[in-house]
């Protein structure tokens, strides 16, 4: 019996904030005239920088509705059980969720433990440290409570990157999920 070995590549949190710097410094100029427009600001991500963060990486992307994720990176399709126009990836490397209210966040930091990937990041706006306290201490508690096998922190890493803007300078807070919490990287 043949096996099938599954391709997959593991992505830190370190590697994504660089990737994704990298992608959105192409785009600068965008982010700032689209910040205040949701419809149109969401398509730059999903469609723009997305893209560009998972060829940074070596990935590939599906920019739309995987199983109510906003956005997967991933490394190979099963070809084998479905037809290659479809994408049915092997394994989700990154499972992403973009969300412009951070009152709904909880809700996207929630969704992203029911997935078994070896990253998941969340992306969205906080424009001072009080707020970004307030959701780092929220989102804790719900990886806390989802993390059954104790690897979180090791295996199924977590990224939240916040946005905030002044004066026209867009600037990128990252967190990762450490043992101890969440961490400024």
């Amino acid at each position: 019996m043949e096996q099938t070995i599954i391709y997959m590549v593991h992505i830190t949190p370190n590697q994504f904030k660089d990737a994704f710097l990298k992608a959105v410094s192409l785009v600068e100029s965008q982010v700032v005239e689209l910040w205040d427009e949701k419809r149109d600001y969401t398509a730059l991500v999903l469609d723009i920088i997305f893209p560009e963060v998972a060829k940074q990486l070596g990935l590939s992307v599906y920019n739309a509705n995987y199983y109510y994720l906003d956005s997967i990176f991933y490394a190979e399709k099963d070809l084998e059980h479905f037809n290659s126009t479809n994408t049915y990836a092997k394994c989700i490397s990154i499972a992403m969720e973009h969300e412009h209210d951070i009152r709904g966040t909880a809700v996207e930091v929630n969704k992203l433990q029911l997935f078994n990937a070896p990253l998941k990041v969340l992306i969205t706006y906080a424009q001072n440290d009080s707020i970004r306290s307030f959701y780092l201490d929220r989102y804790t508690k719900i990886i806390q409570g989802a993390d059954i096998f104790s690897d979180i922190a090791t295996l199924r890493r977590q990224l939240v990157i916040f946005g905030s803007v002044a004066d026209d300078v867009v600037t990128w807070h990252f967190y990762a999920y450490e043992p101890t919490g969440f961490q400024v990287i």
